[in-house]
C-alpha cells in the first residue's frame, strides 16, 4: 500500500444496518470493516459517539467523555449471558424494515434492556479497572444523569468499542472519531464544572455559541449551547480539554476536531439575543495548541476549519501542523478561485466530497445553479448526470494525503440519504440508515478499483 496516499469511508455509526433499529458495534460493524478492508480502504471516519440529547445530534452530547449507550449491541449481551434473545422481541417488532432511526423507540424499548443486562452483570476485573481509570469523569456521570447503572453501560460501550477497534486495525483499517468542540447547558460537564463555562451569577449561560450569516444560514445559527471561560481553561492549564484529547487518542487512530477555527476566534451571541448581536472574540490559540501537543504528543488530528476562514484560523492551523480539510461541494462557488478547488489542494489536507452536513453528491449536483453547474462541468469534463462521479474521480485524484469518501456517494444516492440539514429541526437529521443488501462485492470490487486507480488502496 502506498502509505502517503490513502482512502477511506465516512459512515455513522448509527447507520450501520444492524438489527433492531440503530447502527451498533456488533456484527454489522466488524462486516462493514471486512468491506473496507476488501474495498482497499484505510480509514473509517464516524461522527462523534457520545451520548446524545433531544436534538438526537451527535454534536450535541451530554457528556464529553461518556459513549452513546445505544451503540452497545444487544446481540453480544445475549452471547456474555446478560440478555436473553426473547427479551429481544418487542424492540426486534417494534424496529423491524425501519429505514430511519426511532430515537423515541430505542429510548422506550432498548434502555429498559440495557439496564436489565447491566444488573446481571457481575463487575470483573476489567470493569473495576475501568471505574479506576475513568473515575475523573464517571463520577460527574454517575451523579448527573439519570441513566441507570450508568457506570456499567459505559464499560459495556467502551469494551465494545476497543474490541472493534482492535479487529479494524487488524485489518488495516485506521478509525477516524469525531471530538465535538461545544456542549449543551444540559450535559454532565456543564451541571458538575460551570466553572468552565461563560455564566451569570445565577449560573446561567451568559453568552451562547453559533455563527453569522454563512452558506448554510442566511440568519446565522444560534447553537444554544455556552462558550467556555478560556481564562479559566488557561488557569487549569486546559486539563478538561487535554483529558478529552487524551481519551480521543485512545478510543481512535485520528480524530477530527470539530470547529477548530473557535480555538483562535468563537463567535459568542448574548443569551437570549438574535445571531446579529454576536460578535468574534479571541479564543486561547497557540498557547491551547502547545499545551495539547506537549500533553498528547501522538494525537493524530483532522482540523475541521471550514466556514468563515480568516488569515488567523489559516495561521494557528499551520503553527499546529494539522491538516486542514477540502470539500469538493464547496469548490465551484461563485467568486475567486477557490482553495477548494483541486489544483489548489496541498497535500497536507484530507479531501471530502462532502461532510455530514452536505447533501449527497447526486442531491448537490441536481440542485446547483446554472453558473456553478457550468463552470463544473467545464473544469472536470463531465456531463450533467456524470457530474457526482466526476467530482468523486476529481476528490480522489488530488494531491490530498488523504481522501474521504461519504457512502452515499459511492452508492449514488440521492437526497433522502443525506445525514444533517443545518440549523433545521428535522425528523430526518441524524436518522439515515444503511439498506442491508448495501454492500455487494461489486461495489467492494469498484471501490478498490478506484482506489488503486489513483494510488489510494
Amino acid at each position: 500500500m502506498n502509505r502517503l496516499r490513502r482512502a477511506g469511508v465516512l459512515l455513522p455509526v448509527f447507520s450501520l444496518p444492524s438489527p433492531y433499529g440503530i447502527g451498533t458495534l456488533g456484527k454489522a460493524a466488524f462486516d462493514f470493516v471486512d468491506f473496507l478492508a476488501a474495498s482497499g480502504q484505510s480509514l473509517w471516519q464516524i461522527l462523534p459517539m457520545g451520548s446524545t440529547g433531544a436534538s438526537a445530534s451527535p454534536y450535541q452530547s451530554v457528556s464529553a467523555f461518556a459513549g452513546n449507550p445505544f451503540y452497545v449491541a444487544l446481540d453480544l449481551l445475549v452471547a456474555d449471558g446478560l440478555l436473553m434473545k426473547r427479551e429481544l422481541k418487542p424492540l426486534r417488532d417494534a424496529t423491524a424494515g425501519a429505514s430511519r432511526v426511532d430515537y423515541a423507540v430505542q429510548k422506550e424499548l432498548r434502555a429498559p434492556l440495557l439496564a436489565k443486562a447491566a444488573a446481571r452483570f457481575i463487575p470483573d476485573a476489567g470493569y473495576k479497572k475501568f471505574r479506576r481509570d475513568n473515575a475523573w469523569w464517571l463520577e460527574d456521570f454517575e451523579r448527573c444523569t439519570t441513566e441507570a447503572a450508568a457506570s456499567v453501560i459505559q464499560y459495556l460501550f467502551h469494551h465494545q468499542w476497543l474490541n472493534l477497534k482492535r479487529y479494524a486495525n487488524a485489518r488495516g483499517v485506521g478509525i477516524v472519531g469525531d471530538l465535538p468542540f461545544y456542549l449543551g447547558s444540559d450535559s454532565v460537564d456543564y451541571k458538575a464544572h460551570p466553572e468552565l463555562f461563560a455564566t451569570d451569577a445565577e449560573g446561567r449561560p451568559r453568552l451562547i455559541a453559533g455563527v453569522p450569516p454563512d452558506a448554510f444560514a442566511k440568519d446565522g445559527q444560534i447553537w444554544n449551547d455556552p462558550v467556555y471561560d478560556w481564562k479559566e481553561h488557561a488557569r487549569t492549564g486546559y486539563d478538561w480539554w487535554i483529558r478529552r484529547f487524551r481519551q480521543a487518542d485512545a478510543l481512535y487512530d485520528l480524530c477530527r476536531v470539530d470547529h477548530f477555527r473557535a480555538f483562535a476566534a468563537y463567535f459568542a451571541i448574548p443569551a437570549g439575543r438574535p445571531a446579529s448581536d454576536g460578535k468574534w472574540t479571541p479564543g486561547p490559540g497557540k498557547k491551547f495548541i502547545d499545551a495539547v501537543k506537549n500533553s498528547v504528543p501522538g494525537l493524530g488530528v483532522i482540523a475541521e476549519d471550514l466556514g468563515i476562514i480568516t488569515d488567523d484560523i489559516h495561521a494557528l492551523r499551520e503553527y499546529s501542523g494539522y491538516p486542514g480539510m477540502r470539500v469538493m461541494q464547496f469548490a465551484f462557488g461563485p467568486g475567486d478561485d477557490s482553495s477548494y478547488l483541486p489544483h489548489n489542494h496541498i497535500e497536507d489536507c484530507v479531501c471530502y466530497t462532502g461532510t455530514h452536513d452536505n447533501p449527497t453528491l447526486v442531491e448537490w449536483s441536481s440542485k446547483l445553479a446554472k453558473p456553478e453547474a457550468d463552470f463544473a462541468r467545464a473544469y472536470l469534463g463531465a456531463d450533467g448526470k456524470g457530474l457526482p462521479e466526476a467530482v468523486l474521480k476529481a476528490a480522489l485524484g488530488s494531491v490530498a494525503r488523504s481522501v474521504i469518501i461519504p457512502l452515499q456517494d459511492y452508492l449514488g444516492l440521492g437526497a433522502r440519504a443525506r445525514i444533517n440539514t443545518p440549523s433545521t429541526v428535522s425528523k430526518k437529521n441524524w436518522t439515515w440508515r444503511l439498506s442491508p443488501d448495501s454492500l455487494t462485492k461489486e461495489l467492494a470490487g469498484r471501490i478498490a478499483e478506484l482506489s488503486r486507480m489513483y494510488g489510494r488502496a
